[in-house]
């Protein structure tokens, strides 16, 4: 039932969403301008531009992104069982940030997008040797992604620091994190993440909750952790590098709401997984909407994300920490 209302609410927002901007609009016109061009190719006027090409991938992306990042903080926190875990961690941000740096500040004739879905794929792949050649243990990997990222961080760094500031600017504007530039093509891409990420997340989300055992107790249930594991980080690594590659880094969202999630749903993953993509998509939907009309200029979401996301989550701590640790 609480999934259920979230999701009704999400799709309530994103009609809202639409209508936000200081067009007037005739909408009854502009659905029809819409329908005659996406079944019959006509041409879109200047409001049907506006909606179809700027507005609804924006609100989709949000949709999209925010789910991603919610769900796939669900499941690291869950199979590493540490609340201070987020998609993060396996340096997929820094991996992605290092990829945006020699982008702009390097390699300007290759797309930024795929230098930075290199980078935190890379990254992440990266991370995942370093760990299995430490031992393959839940330390082994969060000392690992600790160390890569706090390494690519330095390089990014390096890089700003040496190209001019108009670049280091739009280096640091994308690190923010934002989704002023969403198009169908950065929807498409986000989605397949989605789609190729958790799908199979999904199918092992009983699974996942056996992870919250011991490696001894799943071993004797007949389920390899180890394999289990490196399923679920590939998985999320590959979610997330697409969604940053599109979105920025946006903070805050896989470390919070999977919080906020396990409060509402408990920690089943089968309905905290779900229940978390809900109100990640939620949020972010939520945060960017507050980005595009709280200046005068399109504030990068990231910013609103971290304002919000800090006090909140101090909020939760306070309130049911008791209820985390499973009292």
């Amino acid at each position: 039932m609480k999934k259920t209302f979230i999701y009704i609410l999400l799709i309530l927002m994103a009609f809202a969403m639409l209508f936000l901007g200081g067009s007037d609009i005739n909408w009854k016109d502009v659905w029809e301008n819409i329908y005659g061009h996406i079944l019959y190719d006509s041409p879109l006027s200047s409001d049907g531009v506006i909606i179809y090409e700027i507005r609804l991938p924006r609100v989709i992306l949000a949709i999209i992104v925010g789910g991603i990042l919610s769900g796939s903080g669900a499941i690291m926190q869950s199979i590493f069982k540490n609340p201070l875990v987020d998609p993060f961690l396996l340096g997929i941000s820094s991996g992605a940030a290092f990829g945006c740096a020699l982008s702009i500040g390097l390699f300007e004739n290759l797309p930024l997008g795929v230098l930075a879905f290199i980078g935190a794929l890379g990254a992440s792949m990266l991370v995942i040797m370093i760990g299995k050649f430490a031992g393959g243990s839940s330390v082994s990997l969060v000392l690992s992604g600790v160390i890569l990222s706090a390494f690519l961080s330095a390089l990014s760094g390096s890089i700003k620091f040496f190209v001019d500031p108009q670049k280091a600017q739009a280096i640091v504007v994308w690190l923010l994190g934002s989704l002023s530039l969403a198009s169908w093509e950065n929807v498409k891409i986000a989605l397949t993440g989605l789609f190729i990420g958790f799908v199979p997340l999904f199918f092992f989300r009983w699974r996942i909750n056996i992870l919250g055992l011991s490696d001894e107790e799943c071993l004797s249930l007949g389920i390899s952790p180890y394999k289990m594991r490196f399923i679920c980080i590939a998985c999320v690594s590959f979610a997330c590098a697409l969604a940053v590659s599109v979105s920025g880094t946006i903070g805050w969202i896989g470390l919070v709401i999977p919080h906020l999630g396990r409060v509402l749903f408990g920690s089943d993953m089968r309905k905290l997984l779900p229940g978390s993509i809900g109100l990640g998509a939620l949020t972010l939907l939520g945060a960017d909407s507050i980005a595009r009309t709280i200046t005068s200029y399109d504030l990068p979401v990231g910013i609103v994300t971290a304002i919000l996301g800090a006090p909140f989550f101090i909020l939760l701590l306070s309130q049911f920490s008791g209820k985390w640790n499973g009292r």
